[in-house]
Formats: structure tokens, C-alpha cells, sequence
């Protein structure tokens, strides 16, 4: 199975996010070939969730979030930063939007309620 470079997704996802009106970009620039990917994602009450691809039984790429509910930009910060010591060619996207969209899914019509 075949899939586009962190770097290409990386830029697609955030332009993606920046033509909907939200505010993207690259956190932390990890491996450009195959460097797995956070997204942060942060609504105007500074409560974050932190999306992180898993595989399903298929061996797809989904995505789940770290937390159940939104939580405090702290927690999630915690999160990111202990990912980093441990992987450095992860890449970290964040994501500012009203609506609290996180731009993965094709078809994203619905707000998360952050």
C-alpha cells in the first residue's frame, strides 16, 4: 500500500483547513517521508483535543482522538511534548478554527464541540 509523503499530506491538510478560514500550520516539521503525524486542533474557548492516527483492522489510517472530551491547552501541550522526546520525526499540526474542525474527514460539515 502506497501513501503520499508526511510532507505532501502535511501541506494538504493545512491548506485544506486555511481555504475553510481557519488558522493552520506546522508546529514541529518531523521525518518529510514518513514521519507520523499530531493534529491539535483548538476552538476559541482554549480547550484543545489532539488527533493521532491509529491503523484499523484493515490496516487503514483512522483517526481517534488522545482524550474524550476537549480539555485544557496545558493537558494537551503535555501530550505533545512527551510524543516529541520519544519520536522526533513526528510532525505536529495545529489547528485554530471557530467551529472546531479538524479538516480529516472528506466531507467535514459537522462542528466538534470543544
Amino acid at each position: 500500500m502506497h501513501e503520499l509523503k508526511t510532507h505532501i499530506w502535511a501541506m494538504a491538510l493545512i491548506r485544506r483547513a486555511r481555504s475553510a478560514g481557519a488558522f493552520a500550520y506546522v508546529r514541529h516539521h518531523g521525518d518529510d517521508d514518513a514521519g507520523a503525524v499530531l493534529i491539535k486542533t483548538m476552538k476559541d474557548n482554549k480547550t484543545a483535543m489532539l488527533w493521532v492516527p491509529e491503523r484499523d483492522e484493515n490496516y487503514t489510517r483512522i483517526w481517534v482522538t488522545s482524550t474524550p472530551e476537549p480539555c485544557p491547552d496545558e493537558d494537551i501541550e503535555e501530550i505533545i511534548k512527551t510524543r516529541l522526546t520519544r519520536d522526533p520525526d513526528l510532525w505536529v499540526i495545529e489547528i485554530e478554527d471557530s467551529k472546531g474542525r479538524h479538516f480529516l474527514l472528506d466531507d467535514e460539515t459537522r462542528s466538534v464541540d470543544l
